[in-house]
């Protein structure tokens, strides 16, 4: 290996000769320009900052988590079993007495009928009124569907169970598709 100094005296660049056939003169870095190995003190602040970081996320992780749990919640209220299948869920201030009437109300129309899983959100507030939502995968627009709606609506109605009312038509995410007023 040999040396070479500038006028100073400080080493400017180390040079390699391989002997070998067909090899050629290899510069290496001067020692300013050397990787220094990492200290054991580096290594320990990454590693407490990456602790750092896994903390936050999964604080962050668990917020969401909790949100969406108990957004959910308040949107879906407390649920009053009418069946082993079927539910409503009551919410604002709506009571529990009125929830069960509503659950007679949709059996004696047909709604409830026992032989399938099925979920009504009921709400009343003062700002706006009776809400009565259902879910269902398609046709929201459907002249018959919502025909039959309207009869539902009607029947809710009549048993005192608010007005004016609107009924929600909503997709399996909770996304409201189409709304229809009962007067």
């Amino acid at each position: 290996m040999g040396r070479r100094t500038g006028r100073s005296g400080c080493e400017i660049a180390r040079w390699t000769v391989d002997a070998s056939p067909g090899t050629s003169l290899r510069m290496d870095a001067t020692p300013a320009e050397a990787e220094t190995p990492e200290t054991a003190a580096q290594r320990e602040k990454r590693a407490r900052r990456a602790g750092k970081i896994r903390i936050i996320v999964a604080v962050f992780a668990l917020l969401v988590v909790a949100m969406i749990y108990f957004g959910r919640k308040i949107m879906m209220g407390t649920k009053y079993a009418v069946s082993d299948k079927e539910s409503v869920n009551y919410s604002g201030s709506t009571t529990e007495a009125e929830a069960k009437r509503l659950g007679e109300v949709l059996k004696s129309v047909g709604y409830f009928t026992g032989a399938q899983e099925s979920d009504v959100l009921f709400k009343k507030d003062a700002k706006d009124g009776t809400v009565v939502s259902f879910v269902l995968s398609s046709k929201w627009s459907d002249a018959e569907i919502v025909a039959a709606f309207r009869q539902i609506g009607a029947a809710i109605v009549a048993q005192g169970l608010g007005k004016p009312l609107t009924i929600k038509l909503l997709d399996d995410h909770l996304n409201s598709k189409n709304e229809l007023k009962i007067e």
